[in-house]
């Protein structure tokens, strides 16, 4: 069941503000070792065996101030309020989980790029806060009021444009994706197959059921 409402902002927990402090620690270290980032980016050229972990050390690093500040903003807004209403173990497979699935989605689609960020990290965490409140409601560039679904929905069609025709800035569009996709799935349960089939059936049984009424 899916819930209507939730604390929107500034509930922090101590896992987030973790988080948000490696983030800002690792920018940090970036700017006075310049060779740190070519050490632990997502090169998609050459990661097995040698580099596997730069699947998850990527995540920890940015690529200006612009770009940590949104993420970190957003982990903000929404990871305290998901991480306390799934609990620690679920809230950290989401957020490590789309890390791995959006570096592992690059890696699948394209060559010799590197890629920094915890962006996919990010837009899993708004993926699943999405799935569990569909309702709350985001600020689009800050003027314009979105359903967050309406909004995942949207980021997920931008990605999804940019990934096969290209273009879009100097902007990991595969591994948004590949973060939406794995946080999508994981809430849903679809890895489940019994219980997405469950649910299917659920949905259709109800949707009789209405038009009978």
């Amino acid at each position: 069941m899916y819930q209507q409402r939730v604390s929107f902002g500034g509930m922090m927990t101590g896992t987030v503000w973790v988080i948000i402090a490696v983030n800002a620690a690792m920018f940090l270290l970036q700017q006075v070792f310049p060779d740190l980032t070519p050490m632990l980016a997502l090169h998609t050229n050459e990661v097995f065996p040698a580099r596997i972990h730069t699947l998850l050390t990527y995540s920890v690093l940015h690529g200006g101030f612009g770009h940590i500040l949104f993420n970190m903003l957003s982990l903000y807004f929404f990871a305290g309020s998901l991480q306390a209403y799934l609990g620690l173990r679920r809230f950290l497979v989401i957020y490590i989980g789309s890390a791995m699935a959006g570096g592992l989605l690059s890696l699948a689609f394209t060559k010799g790029y590197w890629i920094v960020g915890a962006s996919a990290s990010v837009l899993g965490v708004l993926t699943a806060y999405a799935v569990y409140f569909p309702h709350s409601k985001v600020l689009v560039f800050m003027i314009l009021p979105m359903p967050i679904r309406h909004f995942i929905y949207l980021l997920m069609a931008v990605s999804v444009y940019f990934s096969v025709f290209g273009g879009g800035g100097n902007i990991a569009h595969l591994a948004h994706l590949g973060g939406m996709i794995f946080a999508f799935i994981y809430c849903r349960r679809w890895w489940n197959l019994k219980s997405a089939f469950d649910e299917l059936r659920y949905k259709w049984k109800k949707r009789k059921f209405r038009r009978i009424q």
